[in-house]
């Protein structure tokens, strides 16, 4: 009888190895973009907590009002003061954007801030930050949501 006494693997067999390889691969892939959505929105969860310690923090001699982002929806960067509150430009949201959030807006936005009924002057006691997140958490929903002081209690939609 003739045998084939070579050792190794057919292209067939290759070929199917490379198949299954791919195919598992995607759906890593595929399980790695809610993982990132969701680590994007813990990070905004942290930091809309972090701003908002910070006024309460400055808020120590009464309700003061913030210089610099004093329209409604301003963009916490711009603050000015008082005291500390200019490191409020440190808290960059994970999307990037120039965008402003505000109710209705329905993609990731930058945070702003208002007073805490939605209207320009915002205090050290009385403030709304915005935020957007992509996935949901906290007990939040996906989408617009805010940080109410001078408590920080979080809730969904922004006014």
């Amino acid at each position: 009888m003739f045998k084939n006494k070579q050792k190794g693997f057919s292209l067939i067999e290759l070929l199917i190895v490379v198949a299954i390889m791919g195919i598992l691969s995607a759906i890593v892939l595929s399980s790695l973009g809610t993982a990132r959505e969701k680590a994007r929105d813990a990070r905004r969860i942290m930091d809309v907590k972090d701003m908002s310690k910070l006024l309460v923090i400055e808020s120590d001699t009464g309700n003061v009002a913030l210089a610099g982002c004093v329209s409604a929806d301003a963009l916490t960067s711009t603050c000015t003061g008082p005291g500390d509150i200019s490191m409020l430009d440190t808290y960059i949201d994970p999307s990037k954007s120039a965008i402003a959030c505000a109710a209705g807006v329905t993609v990731p936005c930058a945070y702003s801030i208002s007073d805490d009924v939605g209207a320009a002057g915002a205090g050290t006691e009385d403030f709304q930050i915005c935020f957007y997140l992509e996935y949901g958490s906290a007990g939040l929903e996906k989408g617009i949501n805010s940080i109410v002081g001078p408590i920080g209690n979080l809730k969904a939609g922004c006014q």
